[in-house]
C-alpha cells in the first residue's frame, strides 16, 4: 500500500514538474542602447526606396521597426517573437528618431517598457537575432530590411529575477529588398547565358 501511495505521489510530482517546465519563460530587455549595449543600426547603401531616403553609413530612423527572433535549441531553429508572446503592447518597437544623428536617438530602439517575455525558456543558453525593417508589416514583406548576427547568451532572467540587457548585440545594416521581378529577370538572364554557352 505504501509503495502505491509513494508511486502516486511521485507521479503527481513528475506531472507538476513537466507542467512547470512546459510553461517556463524568460525575460530580457529588448533594446540596442543601454549601459552595456551600444549597437546602432545603419543603412548599408544609399538609395531612395518607398519614401525612405537611406544614406550609406547613416543611422536609421523611426520609419523602421525592430523585432526579435529567439532560439532555444542552440541556433538550429529561430522563432519570431510575437506581440502576444512578448507580453508587451509596445513590441515590436519603432526606432527613436527620424534624425540620422545618434545623439538624437536615431539608429536606436529603446522603448519605454523594454522588457519582453521569451516563452518556453527555463535555463541555459539562448540565441537571438534582431531584425529591422521598413515599408511593410513584417520583415518578409518590407522594402528595407536587415538583421543582426546571432547573439548567444549563457542565460537570461526567469521568475522574479531582474532582466538583463542583450550584452554582445552587434550593430548591423539594412538594405533595400530586391523586388521579385528582379530575381525573375536575373534567372532569365542566367538561363540565356547558359543557352548561349551550350550553342558554342
Amino acid at each position: 500500500m505504501k509503495r502505491k501511495i509513494l508511486a502516486s505521489l511521485l507521479g503527481v510530482a513528475g506531472s507538476i514538474a513537466m507542467v512547470a517546465s512546459s510553461h517556463g519563460q524568460g525575460f530580457i530587455f529588448f533594446e540596442n542602447y543601454a549601459p552595456d549595449v551600444n549597437a546602432p543600426v545603419t543603412f548599408g547603401t544609399t538609395a531612395n526606396v518607398s519614401g525612405v531616403n537611406g544614406v550609406s553609413g547613416s543611422t536609421v530612423g523611426s520609419e523602421f521597426t525592430a523585432a526579435l527572433l529567439y532560439s532555444l535549441d542552440g541556433g538550429n531553429t529561430f522563432t519570431l517573437l510575437t506581440q502576444a508572446a512578448a507580453n508587451n503592447p509596445g513590441y515590436p518597437t519603432a526606432f527613436n528618431s527620424t534624425d540620422g544623428n545618434t545623439a538624437n536617438g536615431a539608429g536606436y530602439f529603446t522603448p519605454a517598457n523594454p522588457i519582453v517575455t521569451i516563452p518556453g525558456y527555463t535555463t541555459g543558453p539562448i540565441s537571438f537575432i534582431v531584425q529591422a525593417y521598413s515599408g511593410g508589416s513584417s520583415y518578409a514583406t518590407a522594402t528595407w530590411n536587415g538583421q543582426s548576427p546571432v547573439l548567444t547568451m549563457s542565460g537570461i532572467a526567469t521568475g522574479t529575477t531582474q532582466p538583463g540587457d542583450m550584452v554582445g548585440l552587434q550593430s548591423f545594416t539594412v538594405n533595400p529588398v530586391p523586388e521579385p521581378g528582379i530575381f525573375a529577370l536575373a534567372g532569365l538572364g542566367a538561363a540565356a547565358l547558359m543557352g548561349i554557352r551550350r550553342k558554342k
